[in-house]
């Protein structure tokens, strides 16, 4: 294909890094440029356009303490000009644009109209979480100590915002993709399933010849009893004091246990830690079964514990071969599925090597950008497509169902059922009322 590729302008856990990767072993032509360094430092980048170099100088200054907010808002205008200047640029330099997590090349995504007129193609990536999930179910919103949250207003207007401008890019792009736990709340179009595509996630210092787990294994310092690893990006939201509680009850009953708590660390501390752990605890309130630290332990033949609502109902919106292999189970039953894999040894390497086969087999970078490939020629199988009127998800991400409900109450309380962004679908809108035990709503 000789057309040009544009992949960005932001990193999500290395998802873009890692499709860049892909997309150029099976031979097409692209750039991965990111607007903002990411603090974890997946890298990847083709390079920094002098224009984007500017940019990021003159956008510095927003997080210099000490100084006047508007100054630092004045002095780091330039950087928005610049940033825009290329991304007109770079309009016209393309010919196929990928963006991710609801960002494309200019302010409020604008260029997607643009984009339209011209001609050009356009892949939308709505599916990694908050990009696209209803506030009032999304945790992610919360302090990372869990002791802010959202207040009642703030969650209305960031709801109202997040409806339009899931509608702007909808209505303005070729491809969405839609995760059937997150997307499909605010969504009015039919979705392109994000399991269906996969996660690129695979660490880019794995080696493909590695089958002999027990040599990583035996490398590994000495350490207590069974290695586990946590590293939360979001401890609240992850919901880690759950984890760490459920583990320290564990020793309790005589478990012998050394938790590696690992939070800020760059990316390659953590894939050191990955190789070293004997299984891996994700998370507590996942809407997915396999994200990235999940889907990065895979690769090293290491098994995963993820918590969250609705997995069984979950399965049956994924296909059948792209549902990966991770010991799930609900919020409450965190501590037992953690236990169940320190006693049962062979479960847990037995998961462990499903899990590499899994990621291996199926989600390797150049696999998902096959799939990709087809995105963009127009080859869409048709069990690729998910309907979103067809998906009735409630309990949400990052959070209890508790905090969804009650957010919920507090939201029609204050500014009516209206306040939900759920118009366009009256069923959803009356499971969510119903959920959260409002009566007699007009």
């Amino acid at each position: 294909m000789t057309k040009k590729v544009f992949v960005g302008p932001i990193e999500i856990a290395g998802y873009y890094a890692n499709l860049t990767r892909g997309l150029r072993e099976i031979g097409v032509h692209c750039d991965y440029i990111t607007y903002f360094p990411h603090p974890f430092g997946y890298g990847g980048e083709s390079k920094t356009p002098i224009l984007l170099r500017l940019a990021k100088f003159f956008n510095g200054f927003r997080g210099k303490p000490g100084r006047p907010f508007v100054l630092k808002a004045l002095i780091s205008l330039p950087g928005q000009v610049l940033l825009n200047a290329w991304g007109v640029y770079a309009i016209f330099k393309y010919d196929i644009f990928i963006f991710g997590f609801g960002n494309s090349l200019l302010s409020r995504n604008i260029d997607l109209i643009f984009l339209k007129l011209l001609g050009k193609k356009v892949i939308s990536n709505l599916s990694h979480g908050s990009d696209s999930r209803p506030p009032y179910i999304d945790g992610a919103y919360q302090s990372k100590d869990g002791s802010l949250q959202l207040s009642t207003d703030q969650l209305i207007a960031l709801s109202r915002f997040k409806l339009k401008t899931m509608a702007l890019i909808e209505e303005y792009s070729d491809v969405v993709f839609g995760s059937p736990f997150s997307t499909t709340q605010f969504s009015r179009r039919k979705l392109i399933n994000s399991f269906a595509i996969g996660l690129p996630m695979v660490s880019l210092n794995a080696s493909d010849s590695i089958t002999d787990y027990s040599v990583l294994r035996s490398r590994r310092e000495p350490c207590l009893g069974v290695r586990i690893l946590h590293s939360p990006s979001h401890p609240a939201a992850k919901g880690s004091p759950l984890i760490v509680q459920a583990i320290s009850n564990l020793k309790q009953k005589g478990h012998e246990i050394e938790l590696i708590l690992l939070q800020d660390k760059p990316h390659s501390d953590i894939i050191r830690e990955i190789q070293y752990c004997d299984l891996v605890v994700d998370q507590v309130y996942s809407d997915t079964p396999m994200a990235g630290l999940a889907t990065e332990a895979a690769w090293f033949g290491k098994p995963a514990v993820v918590g969250g609502y609705g997995f069984e109902y979950l399965k049956t919106l994924v296909p059948d071969d792209m549902w990966p292999p991770t010991k799930t189970c609900h919020p409450d039953d965190i501590q037992q599925a953690i236990e169940d894999l320190i006693i049962h040894r062979e479960e847990r390497l037995r998961l462990g090597m499903e899990a590499h086969k899994f990621v291996l087999e199926k989600l390797s970078p150049a696999q998902v950008a096959r799939r990709y490939l087809r995105l963009i020629e127009g080859d869409i199988p048709q069990e690729w497509w998910l309907d979103p009127s067809t998906v009735t998800y409630l309990e949400g991400w990052g959070q209890p169902v508790e905090r969804t409900q009650e957010n919920i109450r507090h939201m029609v309380a204050s500014l009516g059922v209206e306040s939900l962004q759920l118009t366009h679908r009256p069923d959803l809108e009356r499971a969510f009322l119903e959920f959260a035990g409002v009566k007699d709503v007009d």
